[in-house]
């Protein structure tokens, strides 16, 4: 079988699913289909390692660098004065309005296959900003649809009227079992009526759960059982189809988490230093600051003094971590400010891009439950997350962490793991390989060759580390490379003295 033979491909994504926290356990059909088929041992996101950004990745093939969409929240430069949001479907289109160039400057999956005469859907129980994210453009495009907790917004209207009345969708979406919804609305509706070559189904429960009860807490367990039944009714309805040895079904998931056990307050730092910063440009505003895990800042006028001003504010911070700006020169990997690594290599140096970003510390350290990885975040973008609870959009090793499993009709069998890198904007390239499509020219990302039954072998990681140091503090980042394709597998703040340590750890991970 080729890969023109493969004639669907559906994708289901759990968002902010670790891939470590799978077992018989707590996802017995996911851990099964695991066994049988093919997974990634080291599969990335992007960063910011936020869901809408990662979405847009995953449905346009691209890095943040390329698509535009850094984070859930960005500023554009558009005049303004305000951040762009990504929650709801009018925050983006008032991005593509307001935005000299668009909302999205790469090519999404509904407008690559409408062209090539192919049906996308796509079906979530997540946010209106996550639906919009993964078919971006898709009503344009003659697409199909459906979010089960926002039904307003599905297209086609015949085909949301459908799935409205046959599954009896509440006028405000579904809240419990939602998962199971979407994957039923998929099943039972869209398939018959669309047999799309292409669909993704995303569900976002183990995300909002790890938020809300902490990894490994038992409210956060109980949602990975829940979805985990979501896959095992998919995987019994392929089974049961006539075209079941013509689909291939990949699960995935946008970001990992980390725990965490502090917040603070990048904005009062800064103010207290005298310096006049806020989340909106105002007339006394000098600097635009979003929070989060690795908050970004940008000047109202770039002056590099400014600049250093803001950077020593927050070296001189307990949780300063590793710390990002414009390349020096171009291929640099040291920033223009002393201390800080080059923004190019964290794949989001796109002209939207902050000024300067920060990644909060973390540690490996276990919380209560015995899961690894805590974190330092902005308390302003965690409103109602306790401390302990889930956190993500940084560039720890455990938020970078994602799944990818695979099995079906030409992928590789009996639980093969390949070791090499895979990231969430080489899906929507192998997809496009399998239905035998060529890639939108905005793609940047890679088919995945080596997942394939008779697929090319990939070379072996190489992986590097880099590093920036200023006071003591070395800000590090280490990218694995498949040939010449950079995955980031983690970045940090080590002391000089601990920074000789790091060839273990870039062992371990070419291995």
């Amino acid at each position: 079988m080729t890969m023109a033979d493969i004639r669907h491909v559906i994708v289901v994504g759990i968002d902010g699913l670790r891939p470590d926290m799978i077992n018989e356990t707590t996802m017995p059909n996911l851990a099964a289909m695991r066994a049988r088929g093919v997974s990634s041992k080291d599969h990335r996101t992007v960063f910011p390692s936020e869901t809408r950004g990662a979405l847009t990745a995953l449905a346009s093939g691209a890095r943040p660098e390329t698509t535009g969409i850094l984070g859930n929240e960005f500023y554009s430069r558009d005049g303004s004065g305000r951040l762009t949001g990504t929650d709801t479907v009018h925050d983006w289109r008032a991005g593509e309005r307001r935005i000299v160039g668009g909302m999205v400057t790469a090519t999404n999956l509904s407008e690559t296959l409408a062209k090539n005469g192919k049906s996308f859907a796509v079906v979530n129980s997540s946010g209106q900003g996550s639906f919009t994210a993964l078919n971006w453009k898709g009503a344009d495009w003659g697409q199909a649809g459906f979010n089960v907790r926002h039904p307003a917004i599905g297209f086609p209207p015949e085909l949301a009227v459908d799935i409205a009345e046959q599954h009896r969708v509440p006028a405000n979406g579904f809240d419990r079992g939602a998962e199971r919804q979407a994957v039923a609305a998929f099943t039972d509706t869209v398939w018959p009526q669309r047999k799309p070559a292409a669909a993704i189904i995303w569900i976002t429960e183990v995300d909002s759960a790890s938020h809300r009860h902490g990894l490994g807490a038992e409210g956060m367990l109980a949602s990975m059982r829940d979805c985990d039944a979501a896959i095992g009714n998919l995987l019994e309805w392929r089974d049961r189809q006539p075209e079941k040895d013509d689909i291939v079904i990949f699960v995935t998931s946008d970001h990992g988490h980390s725990t965490i056990n502090e917040f603070i307050s990048v904005g009062d730092a800064l103010k207290q230093a005298g310096i006049a910063a806020d989340t909106r440009f105002d007339n006394d505003i000098d600097v635009l600051y979003r929070r989060g895990r690795a908050p970004g800042f940008w000047l109202k006028q770039f002056d590099k003094g400014l600049l250093q001003g803001v950077f020593d504010v927050l070296a001189a911070q307990p949780w300063y971590g590793a710390t990002f700006t414009r390349a020096v020169e171009p291929g640099a990997q040291e920033g223009i400010i002393a201390g800080t690594l080059a923004l190019e290599l964290t794949g989001a140096a796109h002209d939207r891009a902050p000024d300067l970003y920060i990644n909060l510390r973390g540690t490996d350290a276990e919380n209560e439950f015995g899961v690894p990885g805590t974190s330092i975040c902005d308390a302003g973008s965690y409103s109602g997350i306790p401390l302990g609870g889930g956190s993500h959009g940084g560039l720890h090793a455990a938020e970078l962490a994602a799944v990818l499993i695979g099995e079906g009709a030409g992928l590789k069998s009996g639980g093969e793991v390949v070791a090499s890198r895979t990231a969430i904007y080489d899906l929507a390239p192998t997809i496009l390989a399998l239905l035998g499509l060529e890639p939108a020219a905005s793609m940047t990302g890679r088919p995945m060759f080596e997942l394939l039954e008779d697929g090319e072998a990939v070379p072996a990681p190489v992986v590097k580390e880099f590093t920036a140091a200023i006071d003591g503090k070395v800000s590090r980042i280490i990218i694995g490379h498949v040939g010449e394709r950079p995955y980031v597998d983690e970045a940090d703040l080590v002391t000089e003295r601990a920074a000789g340590m790091d060839a273990a750890r870039v062992a371990e991970l070419q291995d």
